[in-house]
């Protein structure tokens, strides 16, 4: 049978062809829109991985806003979990080294829950009368610090302590010790204490809130 050239098929492979070099091409300029890989930025202090759950959060992967030889302070509030902020409540995770010691302070709008999970630590409690509790807290003790109350944790042991601390506000307060005296005029404490401004000449004023002090 006489076949014309029209009805063979290898006049269509050429178009084949054709359409396959375009499908490659276009692909090729698509890919080459996509933006290249990037490395990660080190993540900030107060962050962590974003949750897979509104409900909840790695209080181990974040990062400490305070971190020095004395420990560290892991601040997990509405800033970085913002679920609480409607519940009003807070848990910040201390670190002590031994000897270490978190200075004298209060909050001024919050009560604090500590609960011991490693360590050996003393706490000193002064409530507005004056009458000073100081006491010991072990694995598994649990400490409540009444709002406004002053306060103190000391790691006494050798090992470093590790407590969570719950506060019944999304954005606790603090005012330290080290707060007071690096802000105050250095003429109103040594008038409060009876004593020369030659005697605390020697006590450098702190310009930030110390929070976490190493053992001396």
């Amino acid at each position: 049978m006489d076949t014309s050239p029209s009805d063979t098929p290898t006049s269509l492979t050429p178009r084949r062809d054709l359409l396959k070099m375009a499908v490659a091409t276009g692909a090729g300029f698509a890919l080459s829109a996509l933006p290249s890989a990037k490395a990660a930025d080190p993540a900030p202090p107060g962050t962590a991985p974003k949750p897979a759950s509104s409900y909840k959060y790695k209080l181990n992967a974040l990062k400490p806003q305070v971190d020095n030889a004395g420990g560290s302070v892991a601040e997990c509030d509405e800033v970085v979990f913002p679920v609480v902020k409607n519940g009003g409540a807070a848990v910040f995770l201390l670190k002590l080294k031994p000897g270490a010691l978190r200075e004298p302070h209060w909050h001024p709008n919050c009560w604090e829950m500590d609960y011991v999970v490693a360590g050996t630590v003393q706490m000193t409690i002064v409530p507005p009368d004056g009458e000073a509790d100081i006491f010991t807290l072990e694995p598994g003790d649990v400490a409540f610090v009444p709002q406004g109350f002053a306060h103190s944790i000391a790691n006494i042991g050798s090992d470093e302590a590790i407590i969570p601390i719950v506060f019944n506000n999304s954005r606790p307060d603090d005012l330290g010790l080290s707060t007071m005296y690096g802000k105050f005029p250095a003429g109103q404490f040594t008038q409060t204490f009876g004593v020369p401004p030659s005697a605390m000449s020697a006590i450098p004023q702190p310009k930030e809130t110390l929070i976490v002090v190493p053992k001396v």
